[in-house]
């Protein structure tokens, strides 16, 4: 009820017991002239309130009005809605032993390393800028490569990939070029990864589609042939894979590819040992990856296509120091298990070869993982792995064998 209803019922109960109460007689002229004046008391209060009314509708509009971007327009949704932020923090505790050889003498000695540290923190930015163009911005930091600062790891423009573009896109920025899958549900990387792994400054062109996938791109490249005094863009990759959409295949996640690099040389590990090449050698990387109800299974091949001659690649020392040519390698498999959902066990047989006292000839392990909490998981992991007795470290010593235990803490938000 309204209040001025509320005074003009009181004000007739008051007018039709009040002389009985008293026993007073009111005339008629008093009473219609107490009714004009409750009416005009009325009228004002009436007025009052819309005056209020109205200020606190002008309060709540300037509020909002500051809450917006300047360059909001009315029925436009807010910069902020087009943003989406993401990231992980992991924290590790390692240990390693070494196993080497004196080839002099043959005699074997070991080494443990150990540490806790801050190994990742990874902060994602993804703006929908528009139906037709994202930007991707990615910053890292990771305590065995950076001096307590976070990175610029990624960041790219990307226009269509959606249906008005027929599903065809283009891309640009810096990022990692798709040479192979390198899938794992391990804590450390797969030698895959390890050894063929890219980050470029890119251009590249594609067609995301529903069933398949496939795209082409170009980068100018850290390593140049001898000889060769211009500085042009020369590095090419490609990338093509088959994918099933979800709830299809009988619940079966399906993705199977093939990817091509123009100069294996580029990749980040491998661009590290060597300074000039005589001739580009490039690579071809075959993959797999599938799910079916609590089972997962990932399988691997890298291979560059030629051998790199003796000399250009730091590394390959035999075992009695001489260089040496190499054809790297790298293959990866594993199976994962989730007998419950916040637990998941994997196993994983992997290798390289013409690595040398690089990276393990043959690897395997083991790995735990469970969700302690929502988007907090804690993994432990073993790795085994021997090397080809034919190799020298930078020691001068022959790698024989390491294994290493990781416990991880990841939080994702």
């Amino acid at each position: 009820m309204k209040p001025w209803i509320a005074v003009l019922v009181a004000v007739f109960v008051s007018v039709l017991f009040c002389p009985m109460v008293f026993g007073q007689e009111i005339t008629k002229d008093e009473i219609a002239k107490e009714l004009k004046s409750l009416k005009a008391r009325i009228h004002k209060l009436e007025q009052e309130v819309s005056r209020k009314d109205r200020e606190i509708e002008g309060l709540k509009a300037k509020v909002e009005k500051l809450a917006e971007p300047a360059f909001a327009e009315e029925g436009q949704e807010k910069w902020t809605d087009r943003i989406t932020f993401s990231g992980a923090i992991e924290a590790e505790y390692g240990s390693q032993t070494h196993n080497v050889k004196d080839p002099a003498t043959g005699r074997s000695t070991s080494s443990r390393d150990e540490d806790i540290t801050l190994s990742t923190v990874e902060l994602h930015a993804d703006a929908h800028v528009n139906k037709y163009t994202k930007g991707h911005v990615v910053f890292l930091y990771e305590e065995d490569e950076d001096e307590d600062r976070l990175r610029l790891d990624e960041g790219t423009i990307r226009f269509g990939g959606v249906e008005e573009t027929h599903n065809f896109y283009f891309q640009a920025g810096k990022y990692y070029p798709h040479f192979g899958e390198l899938n794992s549900w391990f804590i450390s990387d797969p030698l895959t990864l390890e050894v063929f792994e890219i980050q470029e400054s890119a251009a590249e062109v594609g067609y995301d589609g529903e069933w398949y996938s496939a795209g082409v791109g170009a980068f100018h490249g850290d390593v140049q042939k001898k000889g060769d005094d211009e500085s042009r863009i020369k590095g090419f990759f490609a990338d093509a894979n088959i994918h099933n959409p979800e709830d299809t295949l009988g619940g079966l996640s399906l993705l199977a590819g093939a990817s091509y690099l123009s100069n294996v040389a580029d990749t980040d590990t491998l661009q590290d040992e060597v300074d000039q090449i005589r001739d580009y050698v490039g690579g071809v990387a075959l993959y797999l990856v599938t799910e079916y109800n609590k089972f997962s299974f990932g399988a691997e091949y890298i291979t560059a296509m030629d051998d790199f001659h003796a000399g250009e690649m730091g590394y390959a020392l035999d075992r009695n120091g001489n260089t040496a040519e190499t054809k790297p390698v790298a293959w990866n498999v594993e199976l994962a298990y989730r007998p419950m959902d916040p637990l998941q066990l994997a196993v994983k047989y992997e290798g390289t070869k013409d690595m040398f006292g690089l990276f393990p000839e043959k690897q395997y392990g083991v790995v735990v993982s469970y969700d302690l909490f929502e988007s907090t998981t804690i993994s432990a992991e073993y790795l085994h792995g021997e090397y080809d007795d034919n190799n020298q470290n930078g020691d001068g010593n022959v790698e024989d064998s390491k294994d290493a235990v990781t416990l991880q803490l990841v939080v994702e938000f």
